[in-house]
């Protein structure tokens, strides 16, 4: 399969996808048709990983210098609920937190994910992986 051919089976396997979760969000399409909408996201994910794979052993994209960055990335956000709920167990010891536990977790877990994507972007700034647009 030529690249252009996985780009496109991809592509149009995707967008059938989400137009068939659409579908079935807005209630136009029956719970009868969840089989139908798995199968179709079966195919678009598999159709996928063949396009990266192509992608990747015809060394379009390098892989190797990627793949610590992206497992250190990756488990800062599955971090964020457990940051998340050693905040709020302290905050349950004072009585003034009582009624607010929702707020609490859900402003840690923003306020984590803030950090640590501002955390990323200047790291990867000074890192030189992506340049911000200077004006001459």
């Amino acid at each position: 399969m030529s690249l252009r051919g996985a780009l496109w089976a991809s592509t149009c396997a995707l967008l059938l996808s989400i137009s068939l979760w659409f579908l079935r969000l807005f209630n136009i399409l029956g719970s009868e048709y969840d089989l139908l909408i798995r199968f179709v996201s079966a195919i678009g994910l598999i159709t996928l990983g063949i396009f990266m794979g192509i992608l990747v052993s015809e060394k379009k994209i390098q892989t190797r210098p990627m793949i610590i960055p992206f497992i250190l990335f990756a488990a800062g956000f599955f971090a964020a609920p457990f940051v998340a709920v050693g905040i709020l167990m302290l905050a349950s010891n004072f009585s003034s937190s009582k009624g607010i536990e929702p707020l609490i977790f859900g402003g840690s877990v923003i306020g984590y994910l803030s950090l640590y994507m501002l955390f990323w972007f200047w790291f990867n700034k000074k890192k030189g992986t992506f340049k911000v647009c200077e004006t001459d």
